[in-house]
């Protein structure tokens, strides 16, 4: 198992459903792909100088630039292993988080996409974009940035929770658990943040705040997936990631 990654007191496919990132980059489970990083050049069309001027992206945010702009520790820790940099539909979190949710059945159907952040639409998967993990406690804390076009960053923001999704069933392996999940606007954060946790009912463990936020040229998401997860923990780190970012990328 990779030090990235710790496993919750459930099976871990249910689990990641309550915690997907940035629409796939999972926050728990076991990896497979170790502590490598994915190469920040080459990877997708966009990720290139030509295909971000296409995108209507900055051509100095680079994957690599990203990767720069992470947060390097929370709370006194150290990331759990490197950062990944790279497409982003094309890095191992992002593969992993993918993954995890087959042979998972939701109920209502429609709430299948309702713990995403907004970017799981197709027009994320090539962007440039970095990803770094850190253990805290016994949280899982996980960062993500993704170069975007202010049409891409205004979308990603704008996914709302589906009608009816506020409590939710997924059933995996013969077991099903209930999860409650709520949305809140941020307000004071970037240019734009939107709040949301998650939470299985019965697992004091599951439970993710997440915060995703736009800025000029990227959108972020910061998440905490534990026992400790708070709305304002995740606001406080949320904002640290952004001036973290503001510096590096500004």
């Amino acid at each position: 198992m990779s030090e990235r990654y710790w496993q919750p007191s459930m099976p871990r496919a249910a689990a990641l459903l309550g915690v997907a990132v940035a629409g796939a980059a999972a926050v728990a489970g076991c990896s497979a792909s170790g502590a490598g990083t994915a190469s920040a050049a080459g990877t997708a069309s966009a990720t290139s100088s030509a295909g971000m001027a296409a995108a209507g992206l900055p051509a100095s945010f680079t994957a690599a630039r990203l990767r720069g702009a992470l947060l390097n520790k929370v709370n006194g820790r150290q990331p759990a292993a490197v950062p990944e940099a790279g497409a982003f539909g094309k890095l191992p979190d992002a593969q992993l988080g993918k993954q995890s949710l087959r042979g998972v059945t939701v109920t209502p159907a429609s709430c299948a996409q309702a713990t995403l952040t907004g970017f799981n639409s197709a027009e994320f998967a090539d962007l440039p974009a970095s990803v770094v993990t850190f253990r805290v406690g016994q949280d899982g804390v996980s960062e993500v940035i993704v170069a975007a076009s202010p049409a891409s960053a205004a979308k990603a923001l704008a996914t709302k929770l589906p009608a009816g999704c506020t409590h939710y069933r997924a059933t995996v392996a013969g077991r099903t658990f209930a999860y409650e999940v709520e949305e809140a606007p941020v307000s004071g954060l970037a240019q734009q943040a939107r709040a949301v946790n998650v939470k299985a009912v019965g697992y004091p463990g599951v439970d993710m705040w997440s915060v995703v936020f736009r800025a000029n040229g990227y959108v972020g998401a910061v998440t905490i997936f534990g026992p400790d997860a708070s709305e304002q923990g995740a606001k406080v780190l949320a904002a640290d990631a952004y001036a973290k970012a503001g510096e590096s990328l500004h």
